[in-house]
């Protein structure tokens, strides 16, 4: 009985203080699910264990944030993990019309929740792509693309994963790099401080450092695991950079 309680407190105090180490990806901290482990003392010390497991790996999702926007056009990126009912409702209000699912999971989520939350959007992207394995130059030219549109005509977009953290840190290094001009360095730190458990994943730093040799025109300095993936090759076979950011990937349209 007391390992459940250790377990309970401990995650009690973790979301009502705010400590987990990626709050700071949203303005609104992490999504609060403290109610769950507080309602769990009357149960169970198997079901106890669960509910606290299951809220500590889940409620620390990193909520929307918008990292980079350009005020005189009104373009602005927001970077998220799973989207709840408010955070989606919340990007609409904000204006945000195109969103890239990086987990494959869009056309059960988003597809489904705009018809009651957000009609204006468009899920341009949703393959189930792995942190492990990295991007193709199909995926970064349709990415280049997309955000280059949303900049000229000052659209707001979005992309996601499950936990916002490791394939849209990922993806969000690339951007800073490629857009805003930074360092590879720099890049690297803001997809280490936003995000939660980047030791399990070590293989994104290397990565990050051959997109930085991409950007550069320089042959990938990194063992071939870690370097972009050539056309036709890694988790995006078989799709051309023109075929992988299609128009909408919900059918039918919402309405």
């Amino acid at each position: 009985m007391a390992v459940w309680r250790v377990v309970v407190i401990v995650s009690h105090r973790v979301y009502r203080l705010g400590t987990c180490p990626w709050t700071r990806v949203g303005s609104n901290g992490m999504t609060d699910r403290s109610h769950l482990i507080g309602s769990c003392a009357s149960r169970g010390t198997a079901i106890c264990l669960a509910v606290a497991i299951a809220s500590l790996l889940t409620a620390c999702n990193a909520a929307p944030r918008s990292f980079d926007a350009v005020a005189e056009t009104g373009f602005a990126v927001y970077r998220s993990g799973l989207l709840s009912d408010e955070e989606l409702e919340s990007l609409c209000r904000e204006g945000v019309t195109e969103i890239v699912i990086l987990d494959g999971t869009g056309g059960k989520r988003e597809c489904a929740m705009r018809r009651r939350l957000c009609p204006q959007l468009r899920v341009r992207y949703s393959h189930p792509q792995e942190a492990s394995i990295p991007l193709t130059e199909e995926f970064l030219e349709a990415f280049d693309r997309w955000v280059a549109e949303a900049r000229s005509s000052g659209s707001k977009v979005a992309f996601r994963c499950h936990h916002g953290w490791h394939r849209a840190g990922r993806l969000a290094a690339y951007y800073r790099m490629k857009f805003d001009g930074w360092s590879t360095e720099e890049a690297i730190a803001e997809m280490n401080e936003v995000g939660g458990m980047m030791w399990q994943h070590p293989y994104l730093e290397p990565q990050v450092e051959a997109l930085s040799d991409l950007i550069a025109g320089r042959p990938c300095g990194q063992d071939p695991e870690y370097c972009v993936q050539p056309p036709a090759a890694g988790q995006d076979e078989g799709l051309t950079s023109e075929g992988l950011f299609v128009t909408d990937v919900c059918s039918p349209p919402a309405r």
